[in-house]
């Protein structure tokens, strides 16, 4: 599903009616910062943003579609894996673009994770004898251009996302 944003709504204008509540870190062009809670309850308005920022940097529905399952796959991993659905604790999510690219970042201070541990999904096999989990991550990998995972000296892990138009 892609959510529609108007193409003429500002950056601040999304931002602020998405979140009218929250304390934004910083609105400037062509880049946008939250903090949000460990829950789920916000990944409809994140993928909104997506969306909106993925219009102004030129990319097609489809692609927009793309990243905002990208998206979401991401912070949910972040919400239940990292975060343990403990919606007192907070991850950090920055979209940037540019004409021609997007860029998502999201650090948390979660439970560490090697995600190249998980092994490719046998996307070929009746799913009675998958293996659970690792689909999230195949996605997100297959759907974007660029992704990696780091962790910094103060436990910080990072998330980064790149899609380029095409």
């Amino acid at each position: 599903m892609i959510w529609k944003v108007p193409p003429e709504a500002s950056t601040i204008d999304i931002a602020n009616s998405c979140f009218p509540n929250l304390q934004f870190y910083e609105i400037i062009m062509q880049r946008l910062s939250f903090d949000f809670p460990a829950s789920t309850v916000n990944l409809a308005k994140i993928g909104e943003l997506a969306a909106h920022a993925g219009q102004k940097a030129g990319f097609s529905n489809v692609n927009i579609g793309d990243i905002q399952v990208a998206i979401d796959e991401a912070c949910t991993n972040t919400i239940i894996h990292g975060l343990e659905k403990d919606s007192t604790r907070m991850f950090q999510l920055i979209i940037q673009w540019d004409a021609g690219k997007i860029e998502i970042l999201i650090h948390e201070t979660g439970v560490s994770f090697d995600p190249e541990s998980i092994g490719l999904p046998d996307i070929e096999a009746p799913l009675e004898d998958r293996s659970a989990g690792g689909l999230g991550i195949y996605l997100v990998r297959k759907l974007m251009d660029e992704v990696k995972y780091s962790t910094d000296e103060d436990g910080v892990k990072t998330l980064y996302m790149l899609k380029r138009v095409k």
